[in-house]
Formats: structure tokens, C-alpha cells, sequence
């Protein structure tokens, strides 16, 4: 449990912070964070409280799509959409005063940037202790309407975020956080994440799972948490 949590913490710190440098470097960021930069443009919020409303809507379209409530999961779910918006926050103001100038170098920070969401997206999956809804999102349609479809699902579930950010660039005249580092992290993020599966070694303990398990009528436990 201990290592898990360790290793969840630091998916976070480096998800947001390989977000962060696809903002700083603006040649275009993850889908999601391209809507969450477009809503921060005309609502004068940051960008992480930006991600942290869609994060909010997008939970209640999971329980819809769902069509029940995911009890204490979406509490943590919840916590953890809170905690990655934050920390974007965190890390564009520890690095609000870098320079990055000049098109090759705002390149390799773009794609390196896509690459630690990489490396956290491939912790984060298999410490497997909560989604974030926006993954969630993904997985729903995957198993509950796509028949196990991940491409399908990947390109509806990212399809939305890319649908609102062009739809508020082209009300403003302005299209914000769709560029390379988009393209980047649409079409590469799945070897990227194959890339790290093979060479991070978490050494988890597969057996337990975070999650609160209700006995049948007629067990002799009480329920009980994994872990």
C-alpha cells in the first residue's frame, strides 16, 4: 500500500509537470489540457482550476454513463483530479520565470514534456488506485459501449476535449494549446506508455487493489477494504 501511494504521488508531480512544460512551451499540449488552457484564456482562471471544473463535469458524466453512483471510488477520484489540478498550478509558477526561446528548443521541451506524461500515465495505470475521471471517461465507453474498443474509445474520449478547445479558439479567433505537442501526444502517447511499461519497475504487490468491497446477503465477513 505504502509503495503504491509513493509511486501514485509521484505520477502526479510528473504528469503535471510534463504538462506544464507543454504550456510553457506553447506548441501545443494534451487534449485535455488544450480545452483546460482554452477555458483559463476566457474565464481568467489557471489553468489547474480550469482542469479541475472539466474534471468535475466529466466525473458526473462517468456516474451518468455509468448509470450508478462509484461510491468511494469517485470520492478518490475526486481527490486525485483536485491534487493533479493544483500541482499544474504549482509547477507553471515554479517555472514561470524560465526562459524558453527559440523554436528548436520550445520543440524538445514540447516533446519532452509529452513524454513524462508518458512515463506518469504509465506509474499511474498500474499502481492502479484511483482514475482521474478523464480516464475514467475512456474506460466506461471502452467496456461499456465500445466492446472492448480502445482505439474507438481513445479517439471519442480525447475527441471531446479537442472538440471544446476548437470550438472556444474559433469563437475568440484564437485557437490556444493545439499544435504539435497535440499531434504528439494523440498519435505517440501509446508507445510512450509501452515504452515505460517495459523499463519502469514498480515491484507492486499485484494483490491488493484500493477499493471498498460490500459482502453478499449471507457471507460471514464483514465487508472489507483490500489493500
Amino acid at each position: 500500500m505504502t509503495k503504491g501511494i509513493i509511486w501514485l504521488i509521484a505520477s502526479v508531480l510528473i504528469n503535471a509537470f510534463g504538462n506544464a512544460l507543454t504550456v510553457k512551451a506553447a506548441l501545443g499540449s494534451a487534449p485535455w489540457t488544450a480545452a483546460g488552457l482554452n477555458l483559463a484564456h476566457i474565464s481568467g482562471i489557471t489553468v489547474g482550476n480550469a482542469l479541475i471544473i472539466m474534471g468535475l463535469v466529466v466525473l458526473v458524466a462517468d456516474d451518468f454513463l455509468r448509470r450508478h453512483w462509484n461510491g468511494i471510488k469517485d470520492v478518490f477520484n475526486f481527490l486525485y483530479l483536485l491534487s493533479f489540478g493544483y500541482v499544474v498550478d504549482l509547477w507553471l509558477f515554479v517555472i514561470q520565470r524560465v526562459s524558453i526561446d527559440g523554436i528548436l528548443f520550445r520543440v524538445v521541451v514540447c516533446v519532452f514534456g509529452v513524454v513524462c506524461i508518458g512515463a506518469a500515465l504509465s506509474i499511474y495505470f498500474r499502481v492502479n488506485l484511483c482514475l482521474h475521471p478523464f480516464d475514467d471517461l475512456m474506460k466506461i465507453l471502452r467496456e461499456k459501449y465500445l466492446h472492448g474498443n480502445v482505439v474507438r474509445a481513445q479517439r471519442i474520449s480525447l475527441g471531446i476535449p479537442l472538440s471544446v478547445a476548437l470550438m472556444i479558439g474559433l469563437s475568440q479567433h484564437q485557437l490556444i494549446g493545439i499544435s504539435l505537442g497535440t499531434a504528439v501526444s494523440f498519435l505517440c502517447m501509446g508507445y510512450f506508455i509501452m515504452f515505460f511499461d517495459k523499463r519502469l519497475h514498480l515491484y507492486l504487490n499485484r494483490k491488493w487493489t484500493f477499493g471498498l468491497h460490500l459482502p453478499h446477503r449471507g457471507m460471514r465477513k464483514a465487508g472489507h477494504l483490500k489493500s
